[in-house]
């Protein structure tokens, strides 16, 4: 294979990659939305596609890897940018395709967090609401989870 070849199966991986992440962001928006307006029972619609993507992103992460290995480069942000922009100085998609795919991946991984944030304040939310019906219902003794009595 030229290192035409190698560039343009590096770029159709990317952009695969890229397409991906984008869908897997619109499933974690839509994640949020469902959280934030309380429609907890369509979260199990979200949970099968999000995995679904999650395991694809997995894949293409590995073949990118693989890839990247292949051409000698340890698996760091500064390596691979260093090799795109001495490798392929006069290719600005690449670069611009690689840029795109990293700010993708920040985008989700703080739409991730948020929404982990998010089911964490509902999550203590609910057990605030069960300890006080408990405490109205006479069962004032509650556990935690290192067994420590706590209402």
């Amino acid at each position: 294979m030229t290192s035409s070849q190698h560039l343009v199966y590096f770029m159709r991986e990317l952009e695969t990659e890229r397409n991906t992440l984008r869908a897997f962001i619109e499933i974690l928006k839509k994640e949020e939305c469902v959280l934030v307006e309380g429609k907890i029972e369509k979260l199990d619609y979200l949970a099968s596609d999000k995995s679904r993507l999650i395991e694809e992103l997995i894949k293409l992460d590995d073949h990118r890897n693989e890839y990247l290995q292949k051409q000698g480069l340890p698996l760091e942000k500064s390596s691979i940018n260093a090799w795109l922009a001495e490798q392929h100085s006069g290719q600005s998609e690449v670069k611009t395709l690689w840029n795109e795919l990293l700010d993708l991946a920040k985008t989700a991984q703080q739409l991730n967090h948020s929404n982990g944030l998010i089911i964490s304040t509902q999550l203590q939310h609910n057990q605030h609401a069960f300890s006080a019906l408990h405490c109205a219902a006479g069962n004032v003794s509650l556990y935690g989870p290192k067994g420590q009595t706590y209402i």
